[in-house]
């Protein structure tokens, strides 16, 4: 029961995240910016987490040690990632762009290789080409913005993969998921906020529906997605979580087609196809153990 629990909330957060992309790129058009919506997102769920925390009476209080670990996932793995993959939004379709963050469980393995001694078998040699192939398939007549794009979810891909290997090994996935959505929201409002305002992007200049989509945005990722992802990956582990996870480019991708009338060309659906498969292969043997 705990695991087919763990696998339906692993899947509504992954749909969760494919949506937002596209409620995310329509605020940049009307006020907004990577920045703001990084900073937004995280800064108003922290009162209703509250409230939620108070009503059940669930104690705030965490040893410093967790809450020091907290702080440095909130920078790398949160901070750091939305930065990128919001921007990557700028230069290339949501679809896109999803799809290459999406080679986060590639990076997964690698790291869990490189700290945690964990094998890396044919099956996931054979995914590591794969998905360079996909990836190869992006690059093909790009121009310098769509290079940027690219680097940039990638990058986001990267350090997204830092925030799954330490939810899962560094004792974070026990804790409290609305503890921990708290702390990592107040710790992304801080950093995005300074960092807004040494790069001049603060602004509160939003049209009224582009306050309605950042509300949007901000409730249903940090108090929606990311609990139910953290309590998927207690119940799953992180590798099964990652193969269940490619519910969230599938949906961007289509949210993209269908709402914001993205195009994505022959060679660019074979490159999605190509990191879609290569991260089932990848990730499924594990998942089986698991």
């Amino acid at each position: 029961m705990n695991r087919a629990k763990g696998i339906a909330l692993v899947i509504l957060s992954a749909v969760i995240y494919g949506i937002t992309p596209t409620m995310a790129k329509y605020t940049y058009t009307h006020g907004s910016n990577p920045v703001m919506m990084t900073m937004f997102r995280s800064l108003l769920p922290i009162p209703i987490i509250l409230v939620i925390l108070l009503a059940k009476k669930i104690s705030i209080k965490i040893p410093v040690k967790i809450l020091g670990k907290i702080s440095v996932i909130a920078l790398v793995g949160s901070t750091v990632t939305s930065v990128m993959l919001n921007m990557s939004y700028n230069y290339i379709p949501v679809g896109m762009s999803t799809t290459l963050h999406f080679v986060y469980p590639t990076f997964v393995s690698i790291l869990c290789f490189l700290f945690y001694k964990e094998h890396i078998d044919r099956a996931k040699i054979l995914a590591l080409i794969i998905s360079g192939a996909g990836i190869l398939c992006f690059f093909q007549g790009g121009a310098s913005g769509s290079l940027i794009g690219i680097l940039l979810a990638l990058g986001s891909g990267m350090t997204y993969a830092f925030y799954m290997v330490a939810v899962d090994k560094w004792g974070i996935k026990d804790l409290h998921p609305m503890v921990f959505s708290l702390y990592t929201c107040l710790f992304v409002s801080v950093y995005t906020f300074l960092y807004g305002l040494m790069t001049n992007q603060v602004t509160f200049g939003l049209t009224p529906l582009s306050w309605v989509f950042t509300f949007l945005v901000a409730v249903s990722v940090s108090i929606g997605a990311n609990a139910f992802l953290q309590v998927g990956i207690r119940y799953t582990g992180a590798s099964t979580a990652a193969i269940l996870s490619m519910f969230e480019p599938i949906t961007s991708v289509v949210c993209g087609i269908l709402i914001l009338r993205e195009s994505l060309s022959g060679t660019k659906l074979l490159g999605c196809s190509l990191i879609l498969i290569a991260v089932y292969l990848l990730t499924r043997k594990r998942a089986v153990v698991e």
